[in-house]
């Protein structure tokens, strides 16, 4: 088997600030840090540094960077062992901010606005992308657009379409926002988000109902081998492979200091096995990498799992 070539696409990067109070947030008080600390912010981002911890030298990360803080986030991946292909942008890239506090599990976050892309800049980027596309094993698309950008899912899924080897490769989807052409392509291998999202996106009240929904004869997981993964903060995750079947992943018990990021290296892990097993069964059926999924991959991070 060749060594795994994965692709994730991250529109929308920031520079992730971290600010430790010594004592609780009191809104409309001025609150002293105790401490700052700063890195790469971004689904997408977080995503790829994960797999370059895990499987090192086997992800590309595409994204737009701009400003001085597109700078410090492009120096931040460049120490990380991810190939990199980014376009500039004239808007500078924004600034997420985690305030951390006693008391308060998981922390709060505020996100800067995104900048707006301009046309010439995603069709670069989406021309580097394009040369590149018949390479991969898998592409995750991952968190929102930033304005000027929001059909970029949707053009990459055109473009695997237009492609004699697109479809081997699988396709993660981790995000609900303007992605409605994209679910309704049927392109999604894998849908990757929270319950609440899948909710929300289905109009559902339980996480069983809108895997009904998703995997409906016309549904957005229509494809053939089609997974729901859906984590549930420290309750167990979910992995439907159809309406009425599915797998709960007991996490440890741990405490939490800083919850952003979790979802991330979940998607991290799970695709990289999942594009393992899919590579090694190459279409001999098999069980669609859900054997890797409950085997070695989930078992270096989870106490346990059980069918539904």
């Amino acid at each position: 088997m060749h060594p795994l070539s994965l692709l994730v696409v991250g529109p929308n990067p920031a520079l992730q600030r971290v600010l430790s109070l010594p004592t609780q947030l009191e809104l409309g008080s001025v609150n002293r840090a105790a401490s700052l600390s700063e890195y790469v912010g971004g689904k997408g981002q977080g995503a790829a540094l994960a797999l370059a911890r895990w499987a090192p030298g086997e992800t590309t990360l595409a994204s737009f960077l701009g400003g001085d803080t597109g700078r410090a986030v492009e120096a931040l991946l460049s120490a990380s062992d991810l190939e990199l292909l980014t376009q500039p942008t004239a808007a500078p890239t924004r600034i997420c901010t985690t305030l951390l506090s006693p008391g308060v599990a998981g922390g709060t976050e505020v996100i800067d606005p995104s900048g707006t892309v301009s046309e010439m800049e995603l069709d670069a980027l989406l021309g580097q992308i394009e040369e590149r596309l018949h390479t991969f094993d898998a592409l995750a698309l991952c968190g929102t657009c930033p304005s000027g950008a929001q059909d970029i899912y949707s053009r990459l899924v055109s473009m695997l379409a237009a492609s004699a080897s697109g479809d081997k490769c699988t396709v993660l989807l981790d995000g609900i926002k303007q992605v409605d052409e994209v679910l309704n392509s049927g392109r999604v291998d894998v849908l990757k988000i929270n319950v609440l999202e899948a909710t929300t996106l289905t109009g559902t009240s339980s996480a069983a109902a809108a895997a009904a929904v998703l995997f409906a004869e016309n549904g957005a997981l229509r494809r053939r081998r089609a997974l729901l993964a859906l984590t549930d903060g420290p309750k167990p995750a979910l992995l439907f492979t159809s309406a009425t079947q599915g797998w709960r992943l007991h996490v440890p018990s741990v405490e939490v200091v800083n919850a952003i990021g979790a979802g991330d290296v979940c998607t991290a892990v799970f695709l990289y096995h999942l594009a393992k097993a899919r590579a090694q069964q190459s279409g001999d059926g098999g069980d669609g990498g859900v054997g890797e999924w409950k085997g070695a991959g989930a078992g270096r991070a989870v106490a346990g799992s059980g069918q539904l």
